[in-house]
Order: structure tokens, then sequence, then C-alpha cells
């Protein structure tokens, strides 16, 4: 999927009101492009996924899709198209009492008819393609598990396998992916990031990936943008992005250049609220 933003500014639902999070971007992404979207917290990288995944209309400016404005599609049309990508929070919103298997397998409902997707609820009719986006991340053996019984770090593995699962049955054209490594340690982070990029070119799907890890960042995507206080500072590739430009950018939050993401490693029995988008 192509994706082109022509001085596009919008607020985020949850922000008070007036509160603009995003001003101004200008910002084009070719069919098939990794980029990712860095900047200290509060820059208004979630808001940006959630404006691409056409979720938050913007209040001004232009977001085109495949040639498509969105803002000027009938809602069916605007449906399908939802239907051609997946958002992925950060936490991802995964029932606690489901397993593993019928969890990540969702990525595949908005495409069943209504009885293959209840047989699917009861038979893991799906589950060698489950297994195998899963082993992806290292997480084969969790496809029985229930979800509470998983940690943190392993709850954002089956969100990313998720991911991949939509993308290899070719759903999924443009993979729109935030914070997915804050509760992986740096070893896992390395493995996770490269699986999904790797997922993401093998399926030709366009990737949007926000990232708290610039050295990830760096490290996997071609092309880096930067956001601070909801604008866009830079569209740089990867090699063009030195540490003064990293300064410029963080200014006096330069410490979450270095810290860590806070630990996530222990089972939770309940997700937070949050969307993921794969109709």
């Amino acid at each position: 999927m192509r994706l082109d933003l022509t001085q596009l500014s919008a607020c985020h639902p949850a922000a008070p009101t007036g509160i603009t999070a995003l001003r101004g971007i200008t910002l084009s992404i070719a069919s098939g492009e990794h980029v990712a979207v860095i900047g200290p917290s509060g820059a208004g990288k979630t808001t940006l996924l959630h404006v691409l995944a056409c979720a938050i209309a913007p209040l001004s400016g232009q977001l085109r899709i495949d040639e498509h404005n969105t803002a000027s599609l009938p809602s069916a049309t605007l449906h399908r198209l939802r239907g051609r990508l997946v958002l992925a929070p950060q936490v991802p919103p995964l029932p606690p009492r489901q397993r593993v298997v019928t969890a990540v397998s969702a990525a595949l409902l908005p495409h069943m008819g209504l009885w293959a997707a209840l047989k699917n609820l009861f038979s893991a009719s799906h589950a060698a393609a489950a297994h195998a986006a899963l082993a992806a991340f290292d997480c084969g053996d969790k496809l029985f598990e229930r979800v509470d019984r998983l940690s943190g770090g392993e709850r954002q593995r089956v969100g990313l396998a998720r991911c991949v699962l939509a993308a290899s049955a070719g759903h999924a054209r443009l993979l729109l992916v935030d914070e997915p490594l804050s509760a992986l340690d740096p070893s896992r982070a390395a493995q996770s990031i490269a699986a999904l990029t790797q997922a993401a070119t093998t399926y030709g799907a366009t990737l949007v990936c926000s990232l708290h890890q610039v050295d990830t960042a760096l490290a996997h995507f071609p092309r880096i943008v930067g956001l601070r206080g909801g604008e866009q500072v830079f569209d740089l590739p990867a090699s063009a992005v030195t540490p003064a430009v990293l300064a410029a950018l963080y200014g006096d939050a330069a410490n979450e250049l270095t810290e860590s993401a806070p630990a996530m490693d222990t089972p939770h029995a309940a997700p937070s609220p949050a969307v993921m988008h794969c109709r």
C-alpha cells in the first residue's frame, strides 16, 4: 500500500479538547517500504499510526492510500480498505481466557464467513498457520496456552505473530505497529523486529513501526521519520541519522535515547483497553 499525507493535522480522541497531536505532516511512503517513526514521548507517533489506519480522521490536510482520498470514500469502501491493514497496539488486546491459537488466527476472521468464523473459535481450524507465525517469534510452544498465562513479552510476540499471519494470508498489505518491543529484553527485541521486517519483505507488505529503541530502528529500518511535539522534524535514510540529528530531535528528553523500556515480563490477567484493527 502506498501512503501520502499532505499537511495533515490530527487530534487523538483521548487528548484534552483543543490539543492537536499532529500538525502539518507531509509524508509519502511507497508500497512495500519499511519506515520507523521515532521521537520523544508525546511526539505523536501513536496518533500517526491511528491516522494511517483510518481510525482517526484528520482535522485538516489529506491522507491518500493507494491514490484514494480517505476522507471522500464511502463507508463500505473505507471498510474494505481497512480490511487490508493491521494496526497493532503496544499492548495487544488479547482476551485473557482465549487460547493463543484462537487469538492469532483471529487475524483471518474479517475474511471468513460467519460459520467458518464460529468453527474457528472451537476447533482451531487454522492451527498450522498460527503455529508458523508464532514460530517466527520463538513462541510456537505457546500455541495452546491461555493468554492470561503469558508474560508481557510473550503477549507482544503473539500480537506480532497475528500481524504476520494476516500478511502471509495475503489480507494485510499495510502493517502499522506501535512500540512492539517495550516488554522484550534486547536479544528478544532484535530477534522479533528482524522477524517482523523479514515477514513484511517476504509478503510485500508496507511496514510503519513506531519505536522507543532508536538503535533498533537504525539497525533494521532503511528510513527514519522523526517526530517531536506533533511536528515532523526529519525524514532521512538511517545512515543520515547522526548523533547530532538525534540530539536535536530529543532535546531535553535525551535520556529517552538510552533508558530501558519498563519491564513487562510477568503474566497479566487482563489486557489494557486498546484497539487492533484487522478488518
